[in-house]
Parts: C-alpha cells; structure tokens; sequence
C-alpha cells in the first residue's frame, strides 16, 4: 500500500525588520507523522548581522496557549551580505539571469546559494544556486534549476562576499527539523532582536510529512 505524503506552508516569505520578531503562523499538524519542518532564513540587508534566533515550538494538546512547549532553538545566518542587483524582468523557468558586471559586483564566486528577494512581491522571493557567470564581458549569471517565479527588474540578489571554503559564505540559511509523531501543533518564532544593530532577514517555513498509509 502506498503512502499518502503532503507539504503546505506555515509562513510565507516575509521580512523580519532588524530587532523585530516575527510570530508564525499556529499549524494544526494532528493528522501528520513523521514530520519535518523546513526552515529558510536569509540576510536582505547589507548590515554585518550576528544572527537571528529561530524557535520551534509544540503543543501537547488541541488548543489553548497554555500548552506549548519549546522543543528546538538555533542562530541563523550570520555575517555581512551584499546587495546585487537583478538587471532586468525575468520568467519563471529562466536559468540565465541579467547582472550587470558580476566580477565587480563580487557575484562571481559559482556554487553558492544566493537569496533573490522580489520587492515587488515578497512571497514570490526565492533561493537560488549559482553554477555559472559571464565575467563582466557578459553581464550574466546562470542558476540550476531556473527560477520558480516571474521577477521583476526591481528584484534583489542577497550574497556574502567570500570562497567558498570560508565561513561565513552564504546569506542562506536552510534547516530542517523532526518533529515528534505525537505533537499536535507546531509554531516557529523568528527573533531578530538578538543583534541589535544587524541586519533584516526574509524567512519561510514550510512542513511535510505522512498522512495516511
């Protein structure tokens, strides 16, 4: 018999302004075993940032606020990202996207994740992998797979500038967590009070798990 698998979101993109926290979103996860949550948080601002607290909260029953329960907490992305501009409107599917100068604009360092914030629409922002770039005769680089959004030319590439056998060298951050078969809720808190001068982070969460074998 095969198994029945589903995925939806809890938060959507957004962002969590500097010393701000964002409350997600209460997920009735009554019907799901074997669970995981699946955490992005990104830097989207060019502040040397030390980290944003990520809370993943359970509750032991139905309903009432009086039942949560803490059960994983872990510091975000850390370190100081770059803003780069995406030259120009693009489709979803593209795999080759307009920047002008990447060398210059240190957006030459391949096999990285970058985040594309779309200012325009946030909950259309996304992360991306860069595998290839132009050099500043071209005026491109190329990510895989292609987007999964239309953006627009006021979109925003969010990188570190470092090797890759630094650390830090991604302004992504992506996590996933178990949760327990038994829980029957689950919430997760974005502080981003803990650097008090760093940087706006865009986070999303989603969940997937087994509903019916």
């Amino acid at each position: 018999m095969a198994l029945t698998k589903t995925g939806a979101e809890i938060d959507a993109w957004a962002e969590v302004a500097q010393n701000a926290i964002r409350n997600g979103a209460e997920y009735d996860a009554s019907g799901l075993y074997c669970a995981t949550l699946h955490v992005d948080c990104c830097l989207s601002s060019t502040a040397a940032h030390t980290g944003t607290l990520i809370i993943v909260e359970i509750r032991s029953a139905s309903s009432g606020n009086g039942y949560w329960h803490e059960l994983r907490r872990w510091i975000g992305p850390t370190g100081t990202a770059i803003k780069v501009d995406l030259a120009g409107a693009q489709n979803a599917t593209d795999t080759v996207l307009g920047v002008t100068n990447p060398v210059t604009n240190n957006l030459d360092v391949d096999g990285k994740r970058l985040f594309l914030e779309n200012t325009d629409n946030v909950v259309n922002s996304e992360i991306v992998f860069q595998v290839a770039n132009s050099g500043d005769d071209g005026d491109t680089i190329t990510i895989a797979p292609g987007l999964a959004n239309n953006q627009s030319g006021n979109s925003d590439f969010y990188t570190i500038d470092a090797a890759l056998t630094d650390s830090p060298n991604e302004a992504v951050g992506q996590y996933h967590v178990a949760l327990p078969d038994d829980c029957l809720a689950v919430r997760i808190r974005y502080n981003n009070k803990i650097d008090p001068d760093g940087a706006t982070v865009h986070t999303r969460t989603r969940i997937s798990g087994t509903s019916a074998v």
